[in-house]
């Protein structure tokens, strides 16, 4: 059983990793309109309301992860949309498609393209909403004081490791085509 503050953590972790996509996604609603139809896996006409379905979706899974009633739903729901984004990207690297924005969102993002390690960073916050579902029902300990400060440094660790592995996928996907362009 995890201990109530790592599954805490994971929760805040998770909530800002959505919402920081989705607010990215909103703040640049044509750009990622732009990436859904660089997929080429829908009609363009749903381009857009699946755009706007998809940020919808990831701002009210961030609300449902912090509200006790709702948590292991959106823990299933987090999985859906890691699912879906991931697919997206996995089917776009077998069909050669590398070259378009991976539509991700957040602080930084591939917009240098597609590779694997778009796909193997999305294992992390997926293995994060199958911790939060694995804790449910179980029992909790008593929280302490010194519990706010475990919790506080756990969660940025968790969204740092997110965000530096966004960095050093976007300063990968550079070096290569910085090498393929040579």
């Amino acid at each position: 059983m995890a201990d109530p503050i790592i599954v805490y953590a994971a929760l805040a972790a998770l909530t800002g990793i959505l919402w920081l996509g989705a607010l990215d996604k909103l703040r640049n609603f044509a750009a990622f309109e732009g990436a859904v139809a660089g997929y080429r896996l829908l009609p363009a006409i749903l381009h857009r309301p699946f755009a706007a379905a998809f940020i919808g979706a990831e701002l009210a899974t961030g609300a449902m992860l912090l509200t006790p009633d709702w948590r292991m739903a959106g823990a299933m729901l987090t999985l859906a949309i890691l699912a879906v984004a991931t697919l997206g990207v996995a089917i776009n690297l077998l069909r050669g498609n590398t070259d378009i924005d991976c539509g991700c969102g957040g602080l930084v993002h591939a917009s240098s393209g597609l590779s694997w390690w778009v796909v193997a960073r999305n294992g992390l916050p997926a293995l994060l909403a199958v911790m939060v579902l694995a804790s449910a029902g179980r029992a909790s300990r008593e929280l302490v004081w010194f519990d706010g400060v475990t919790f506080f440094g756990a969660a940025l660790a968790l969204l740092g490791l997110y965000l530096v592995s966004n960095q050093l996928i976007e300063s990968h996907l550079r070096i290569q085509k910085t090498r393929s362009q040579s």
